[in-house]
């Protein structure tokens, strides 16, 4: 008796042949599954490979600010309460400005995009700030108002060191 493992030959009977045509496709078929297995295992090993250099890459980080004192030269200093911390992003179209107030904790400010400037309402002094520039927010009595300079939208990221309860910002009476 012959397998039809040896040789693929096309058998003269058509019994044989039917058996035959089915032993082959299942040949064929496995022999698919098989390399189809083999391309997948490989895919998957250097995918695998890439992520686990990927997760040994060292992680990059830089200060982008640091300081004891705001842009104006204030000296930061923190609320008495529990603390509460507080993450914002505003966006200034062309030409907005926030009115004139103070904040009563210290905080960060990250500008995302665009271009600001912050300017003191007593001494006039002014900053302007550009994307990818941070800087440590007026804080306590110093009164101020920030607006947008340039041509699109200005978008900043301040994180505040603050207290509970009590806003963020203190709009300032004008008279």
């Amino acid at each position: 008796m012959t397998t039809p493992y040896k040789s693929l030959k096309s058998p003269t009977n058509h019994t044989t042949s039917a058996v035959f045509l089915k032993e082959t496709a299942f040949l064929f078929s496995m022999r698919a599954l098989i390399v189809s297995t083999i391309c997948l295992t490989g895919l998957l090993a250097v995918s695998c490979s890439n992520r686990k250099d990927q997760a040994s890459a060292p992680i990059k980080s830089d200060v982008l600010v640091s300081s004891t004192e705001s842009w104006d030269g204030e000296r930061v200093s923190y609320p008495q309460g529990k603390a509460e911390m507080t993450l914002i992003r505003a966006v200034f179209p062309p030409g907005a400005k926030t009115p004139i107030h103070t904040h009563p904790q210290p905080g960060v400010v990250y500008v995302e995009k665009g271009w600001i400037k912050c300017t003191l309402t007593e001494s006039g002094k002014a900053r302007e700030f550009r994307r990818g520039e941070a800087f440590v927010a007026s804080t306590g009595d110093t009164q101020h108002a920030c607006e947008n300079i340039g041509n699109e939208d200005a978008v900043v990221f301040v994180a505040w060191a603050g207290v509970e309860g009590v806003p963020l910002k203190q709009p300032v009476k004008t008279e």
